[in-house]
């Protein structure tokens, strides 16, 4: 499988670059001296401060030969909902006009558009709610304020990210780069907040590697939405964290957020029925991403074919789906107590050790996991367990607990079983005991 330091070059690959971001900052603070010393406007600005993805550290560089960059920026103004939102923008419009270099500036629905340089700015002013504790942005074409909170999304974003150890925030911009690769013109993939919103509510472990934790999200928001939406035809709601009764799907086709998913759908498969190499994962999220594995080891270069062709290794019961496939995450205990997280066909580790598989699916309760565990090698076979049968977990519905007794190149793969039938299974999982 693809190592570490593959997606994080492939992550430095997609961020924008210090200067880029060097540059919005000085674009925002550009804006905001001038908003804050204009001698009508001044009387009417509060603050002015960034939101959307630059604000939330989920944003991510444009593609070659595409200089667009999308920059929100929030302008709270004194005035309240009894004022006009259709004049408070039209005179955000006009002060800004006045300065040579906003003077491309145009009305948009919600916002005053400026572009500069390839960056497309909204800049949205803002009044504060009745209640004092949240916004309302205006529209343009009718009189109507309506409830936003950017510094609650902002908030919100960082506290999901913080809570799971850092890992939610680079898993936005794979998701927002898959994004960008796979949708197709005339198809409106969940953006911004909505795709924000959909990976927080389905986040696996914070101890998977970020190409395991990349697998099991798009695993899990498949299973959420596949068997009881897609499948029904039911367009699924989608909760603002910030804001009651704020559907972020809102605007969306049926058609649109079957295609979505059905896209990663396609994609899982993809990964099921071939084992995930940097060629397959630059076919999901374009050529950004490492072209040759940077990262080697023996172990991994040693023929496998051989483990896999065992005699003593059992057929399955069950027809084998295509599709909603589930992985193995283990955990390696060393007899001094010391846990690491296990890489398949990682190098050679010492007898002694314990080691807990894991199976990450999807599919809902009830079911159970049948694990085949397959040994190879001279010192399995003179202690007559080379095994190769279907064994029930032991630790728990979906763990499986082993120790590292024989030397060797050693196997293991999990199959989900509901109703007598094999809904997802995984592939092998290679251990290298020396």
């Amino acid at each position: 499988m693809s190592k570490q330091k593959d997606f994080d070059a492939f992550l430095s690959n997609i961020e924008p670059s210090a200067t880029t971001v060097s540059y919005i900052s000085s674009i925002q603070n550009n804006m905001r001296d001038y908003l804050a010393e204009h001698s009508a406007y001044k009387n009417v600005h509060v603050q002015t401060f960034l939101s959307g993805s630059y604000a939330k550290h989920t944003n991510i560089r444009p593609k070659l030969y595409d200089s667009k960059r999308d920059v929100d920026i929030i302008v709270e103004t004194i005035y309240n909902s009894e004022n006009n939102s259709c004049e408070v923008l039209q005179e955000l419009l006009n002060i800004l006009s006045e300065k040579s270099i906003y003077s491309n500036a145009k009305l948009h629905s919600h916002s005053v558009g400026i572009e500069l340089n390839g960056i497309e700015i909204d800049i949205v002013p803002v009044i504060r709610s009745d209640c004092k504790k949240i916004f309302c942005i205006g529209t343009s074409n009718i009189n109507e304020w309506i409830l936003a909170d950017p510094k609650g999304h902002i908030e919100w974003s960082s506290r999901v990210n913080t809570d799971n150890k850092q890992k939610y925030k680079p898993l936005v911009k794979i998701f927002k780069w898959w994004r960008r690769n796979n949708c197709p013109d005339n198809i409106k993939y969940p953006k911004g907040l909505a795709l924000e919103k959909i990976i927080s509510d389905n986040l696996p472990s914070t101890e998977l590697n970020t190409e395991n934790h990349l697998i099991n999200t798009m695993q899990t928001i498949v299973g959420k939405y596949q068997e009881d939406y897609i499948d029904q035809n039911i367009m699924p709601v989608i909760n603002d964290p910030c804001l009651e009764n704020n559907n972020l799907l809102r605007g969306y086709e049926f058609s649109d957020f079957k295609a979505f998913i059905l896209k990663l759908s396609e994609h899982l498969e993809l990964i099921e029925q071939n084992e995930p190499t940097n060629e397959i994962w630059r076919t999901i999220l374009g050529t950004e991403f490492p072209n040759e594995s940077t990262s080697k080891n023996l172990s991994s270069l040693v023929p496998i074919q051989n483990c896999l062709n065992v005699s003593y290794r059992q057929k399955p019961f069950w027809y084998l789906p295509k599709g909603n496939a589930a992985m193995i995450n283990t955990k390696l205990e060393f007899p001094d107590g010391r846990v690491i997280t296990l890489e398949n066909n990682s190098d050679l580790i010492p007898k002694g050790c314990t080691l807990t598989y894991r199976a990450l699916h999807s599919v809902k309760p009830p079911y159970n996991i049948k694990w085949q565990i397959v040994n190879t090698g001279n010192d399995a076979q003179s202690h007559s367990c080379l095994r190769g049968g279907f064994e029930d977990s032991n630790s728990g519905v979906n763990c499986r607990t082993e120790s590292t007794a024989y030397t060797g190149k050693h196997y293991v793969q999990c199959f989900v079983i509901k109703e007598g039938q094999c809904k997802a299974k995984s592939k092998e999982f290679f251990i290298n005991i020396e």
